[in-house]
């Protein structure tokens, strides 16, 4: 906004300065036309003088003869003020500034020095002439000076007549000039109105268009997040739900398979709150990153299962499911995210199914024609006995007037992110409808096959820092490295860490990052840069921030992993950058 804001101000300065400059450009020529029409007015003027002066003088020589002498004194004094006032002009007339005449172009130059005019040596004999006749005047010489001065009158009226055109030729040029201007000043405002006004009008229309369209999109969004707000406690509490279910059947029965279903309710609802975070990446117009490990289809499978068996159950509903025997071996892709999309698929089935059944199908098969031990494509179905859906309605974006109608809900995210999702793993997600009435839900995705692990996990014997500030949380990962045969040493936050790692060392260190006194971010820079370690750092945080994670890494942590941490993730992650750090 900064920006347009100072663009829109230098065009605009840029168009006053263009003006401004055309403005003194023309003001300056107006002063400059009066100007000439002033000096032009008065050497025409001057001009028209010498006509008069030069027919005065005479008179005044004619009196002087004929008066004798009663008041020879006073006429010889206005003739020679009369002289004077004639030759002045003259040298007004002709006055040189360097080679160049002042008043005089061309043709009046040629007028008063060159023949048939040559005024300027008429003039002076003329002015000879009266001067010498007024000592001593005779008839003869008065004949001669009426004779001269009406000669001399012609020639005054042809200078006063080329002055004149002059005059004239000079403002007129003045005036064109002026036009000019006139002219160059509307070609400017028309250019600075085409090139400048109407781009700025554009600019700004298409400005306060964005700014509208970032208002609906903020407005839209807000709205977005009001209902998923609303809808999150809803949808969390069906994994919740059956958490809270088997435990209370666990403690009835106390058989440990219960135990187990919870777990897998448990990873479900693990599985939802992630989902939270691509809500928030989705909002963001940023693209999810998946996290590919290796694990069992048949408990990814199982996650989404124990969910909603319990929930249809409670429907009264028919629940069934198959696994092809090659479900039970290790593959690697995003387990949590498809367990979730999964999950979606029941969730709606369950959801709208109020009577008969849903099942669940789901095998794996060589991507090729030949088993390819690596490439294979894992395939779910999932069918209900529901009322069936209209695709307008899936497709249609989640409203207050169709959400009771939209049968992708869940946290409001539904169809919108499976399939996303499912693009980014090179899966797809298509539908049918069932006879008499119901729908299927068939996806497929590509994996890769992994070989079975060794049973020894090639990290026993190590020692770890566990610096977590919550005191529930560390005993639950002490006890994860224990089960694992690790030997671990626990602190409560970055400083004692610190002090921890001046004395011993280890083989890796598992930090959290929001911790009171030192936080991880200050901790992980302390240890790369004051204390120079280079032992490993696993940051476990609950803060899934983008952000915190590249500023973590950028210190100097080697690997993260997100909590709730389970101990297989652990494992894997441990084994990663140990083997890595030996290596």
């Amino acid at each position: 906004m900064n920006n347009l804001v100072i663009r829109y101000r230098l065009k605009y300065l840029v168009a006053l300065v263009i003006m401004l400059l055309l403005l003194t450009m023309t003001t300056g020529l107006t002063l400059y036309l009066l100007d000439q029409q002033k000096q032009a007015a008065r050497v025409i003027n001057v001009a028209g003088m010498q006509r008069m002066l030069s027919q005065k003088a005479a008179l005044h020589l004619e009196y002087v003869i004929i008066m004798r002498e009663r008041n020879v004194a006073a006429d010889r004094q206005a003739l020679s003020n009369a002289l004077q006032l004639l030759q002045s002009n003259h040298d007004f007339l002709t006055m040189r500034d360097g080679e160049e005449f002042v008043h005089l172009n061309a043709e009046l130059s040629a007028w008063y020095f060159e023949q048939p005019g040559d005024l300027n040596n008429q003039l002076n004999q003329y002015l000879s002439l009266l001067s010498s006749t007024a000592e001593q005047p005779s008839l003869d010489q008065i004949q001669e000076i009426h004779t001269r001065s009406q000669l001399l009158l012609q020639d005054l009226d042809h200078a006063v007549l080329l002055f004149e055109q002059s005059a004239n030729t000079k403002i007129e040029k003045l005036r064109n000039l002026q036009l000019l201007m006139w002219l160059v000043g509307l070609v400017l405002l028309i250019a600075e109105i085409k090139w400048i006004f109407f781009p700025m009008e554009r600019s700004i229309a298409s400005a306060i268009e964005r700014l509208q369209q970032t208002r609906l999109k903020a407005e839209h969004a807000n709205q977005s997040r009001a209902m998923f707000l609303a809808r999150a406690s809803h949808e969390l509490r069906t994994p919740l739900q059956a958490v809270l279910g088997y435990l209370h059947l666990h403690r009835e029965s106390q058989r440990e398979g219960y135990l187990a279903q919870a777990n897998k309710a448990a990873q479900q609802l693990k599985a939802l709150i992630a989902s939270v975070e691509d809500y928030n990446r989705l909002s963001d117009e940023q693209q999810p990153e998946l996290n590919f490990h290796p694990a069992r289809l048949t408990d990814t499978l199982g996650q989404s299962i124990a969910t909603y068996r319990l929930l249809a159950k409670e429907k009264g509903l028919d629940f069934s499911y198959h696994f092809s025997s090659h479900t039970e071996k290790i593959f690697e892709c995003d387990h949590e995210r498809l367990s979730w999309v999964i999950g979606q698929l029941l969730d709606n089935a369950v959801k709208f199914t109020d009577q008969g059944v849903v099942s669940l199908s789901a095998w794996v098969e060589p991507s090729s024609p030949e088993e390819d031990e690596l490439n294979w494509r894992f395939y779910c179905e999932v069918e209900d006995s529901g009322p069936g859906f209209d695709m307008a309605h899936v497709n249609a974006p989640p409203t207050e007037n169709n959400s009771d109608r939209h049968h992708f809900q869940g946290l409001q995210l539904g169809l919108a992110r499976c399939n996303l999702l499912l693009a980014i793993m090179s899966g797809d997600l298509t539908f049918a409808a069932r006879q008499p009435h119901g729908t299927k839900a068939s996806l497929s995705v590509p994996l890769k096959r992994l070989p079975e692990p060794d049973q020894v996990n090639g990290i026993t014997r190590c020692k770890v820092l566990l610096v977590e500030d919550n005191l529930l949380n560390a005993k639950i990962i002490e006890k994860m490295l224990e089960s694992l045969d690790l030997t671990s040493i626990h602190a409560s936050h970055g400083g004692q860490a610190i002090e921890v790692l001046a004395h011993q060392s280890f083989d890796v260190i598992l930090m959290d990052l929001n911790m009171p006194i030192m936080d991880g971010f200050k901790a992980i820079k302390e240890i790369r840069q004051t204390l120079a370690l280079s032992t490993p750092i696993l940051v476990l945080t609950a803060n899934t921030s983008e952000q915190a994670i590249k500023s973590a890494m950028q210190l100097g942590a080697t690997d993260y992993l997100f909590k709730p941490v389970e101990q297989d993730a652990l494992e894997r992650a441990l084994i990663k950058i140990l083997s890595v750090n030996d290596a």
